[in-house]
């Protein structure tokens, strides 16, 4: 699969990163998802409060000893390297397995066979899916850390452990009322009522003051609904039902209701990143080829910036033998990618069925691949448009098999043999992630740990804020690896 005009420059790149810190980087990731479940799972649906609190805690000890590990594993690893050397190390397994570098290369005409199975885009479709959900939880999981409480209030949790029940007590004393009037809601009154509470067959009345909420305007003589605890009735009484003060009392950290909404929200967030992998990726793993799929030699230009509209997009520019420009969309910079690819031809594949079908809801984007001779293969996107002008000069992957393919000389041949691997250097993330990074999600646990204690109201509130933007920082500085000023750019000098 090789041209004659593909000459690759003589100099020995450094090796492509091997599994060990892929593995390692999907080790952290899966612990960290399994983490954030945890923590939000055990604040909206667990009913002792001790136990919530020691358990989270808990979680929270083992995601910062993750974001530890993370730090010593990068410097077992020789340190942090800089992500578009980890990119352009991508390009090199074929020298670095051969351990020789690749210079002028003859060109041989040799029948071989297209491949029909590429890598599959899988890996990067889970981890895209996995971040856009994880950083949708952690944001959820923060508001609902600072709505609800991590504990009984005081005077609620010494009724309780002195057996509280509810009761329908007489009014003895009603001061302080105030009549409440809402446009949305129905109008209510509030007062400061003295009520008189049983002690038992032969303990005498105890009286107690609560503060009522009701429909109707509370009078001497009338009952109202309390909570307090009949063997124990001087520690006080709590105005309410069981309907308003039943989940309190159980312990829940908020009213079913609002845990059902952040649950509600967890799943809008899954939704957005399930469209956001769809858009970015598609859903297709792209690995089996299809007899919709076409391919066509190109011949690379280099990575550019796509603009359509008002948008631009990353992407990497390839000519078709008709002097038809093409953007595989993926976010690639020139610092990420070798000079030495730039003439190199290579194939490219992409699905010719979807977005076609002209549609309200159809697809504008549609899934294609880049595979060199020397065997990486680059997944991308390709707008419809894009693919559409295509069609005429790609050919369908069945007729591929009696097609004649050149292959290169004093190159590994077990690409030949179908040798192939998957350009992604995102996946060795622990070896590029930035400190600032891992500062922010330390920063992003402790104040989740702070809020499983019973911190006042506007503290509260001002921790949660730090942690949303420390989350917002993180997620920032873990998928940023160039300078937004070098994307405008770039923008502005592209065509």
């Amino acid at each position: 699969m090789s041209s004659g005009n593909d000459v690759t420059r003589g100099a020995v790149v450094d090796a492509r990163v091997g599994p060990a810190p892929r593995r390692a980087g999907a080790c952290f990731a899966a612990l960290c998802i399994a983490a954030m479940t945890s923590v939000i799972s055990l604040w909206l649906f667990s009913s002792d409060p001790e136990f919530r609190q020691k358990s989270i805690l808990v979680v929270l000890a083992c995601a910062l000893c993750c974001v530890g590990t993370i730090v010593v594993y990068q410097r077992r690893m020789g340190g942090r390297r800089p992500f578009p050397a980890v990119a352009v190390a991508e390009f090199s397994e074929t020298a670095a397995m051969a351990g020789v570098a690749v210079t002028g290369a003859v060109p041989v005409k040799e029948p071989a066979v297209m491949p029909r199975v590429l890598p599959s885009r899988r890996p990067m479709q889970w981890r895209a899916l996995g971040w856009c959900f994880g950083v949708f939880v952690a944001l959820v999981g923060l508001f609902a850390f600072a709505a609800g409480s991590p504990q009984r209030p005081e005077l609620m949790q010494r009724i309780h452990d002195a057996g509280a029940e509810f009761a329908r007590v007489p009014v003895e004393n009603v001061s302080d009322v105030q009549f409440h009037d809402t446009s949305r809601t129905k109008d209510y009154y509030t007062a400061t009522a003295v009520v008189r509470l049983d002690h038992g067959v032969k303990g005498a009345p105890v009286r107690a003051t609560v503060r009522t909420e009701t429909l109707n305007r509370l009078g001497a003589g009338d009952r109202v609904s309390v909570l307090y605890a009949p063997t124990q009735p001087r520690l006080g009484a709590i105005a309410g039902d069981e309907r308003s003060l039943e989940p309190a009392l159980r312990g829940d950290s908020m009213p079913f209701w609002l845990a059902w909404l952040c649950v509600a929200a967890c799943l809008f967030g899954m939704g957005f990143a399930v469209w956001a992998v769809s858009d970015g990726h598609g859903l297709r793993s792209f690995s089996r080829l299809r007899s919709t799929d076409r391919v066509v030699r190109v011949q690379c230009l280099g990575p550019g910036i796509q603009i359509r509209g008002s948008g631009k997009q990353r992407c990497l520019k390839v000519v078709t033998a008709t002097s038809r420009t093409v953007h595989l969309l993926l976010n690639i910079t020139e610092r990420q990618f070798p000079d030495g690819l730039n003439g190199k031809y290579l194939w490219l594949y992409w699905d010719a069925h979807r977005g076609t079908g002209g549609g309200r809801f159809s697809p504008n984007k549609t899934q294609a691949a880049l595979l060199s001779d020397d065997g990486w293969v680059m997944h991308g996107m390709l707008t419809v448009q894009d693919g559409t002008s295509l069609a005429p000069e790609g050919i369908s992957v069945e007729k591929t098999d009696v097609a004649p393919v050149t292959v290169e000389k004093d190159v590994d041949r077990e690409r030949a043999t179908g040798k192939l691997w998957l350009w992604d250097p995102r996946s060795a993330w622990p070896l590029y992630v930035h400190p600032r990074a891992l500062t922010f999600a330390a920063l992003l646990i402790g104040c989740a740990a702070l809020l499983t204690w019973d911190i006042p109201g506007f503290w509260r509130w001002l921790t949660a804020i730090v942690g949303i933007f420390a989350g917002c920082a993180f997620a920032y500085c873990s998928t940023v690896q160039e300078p937004l000023r070098s994307f405008v750019k770039d923008g502005a000098e592209s065509v």
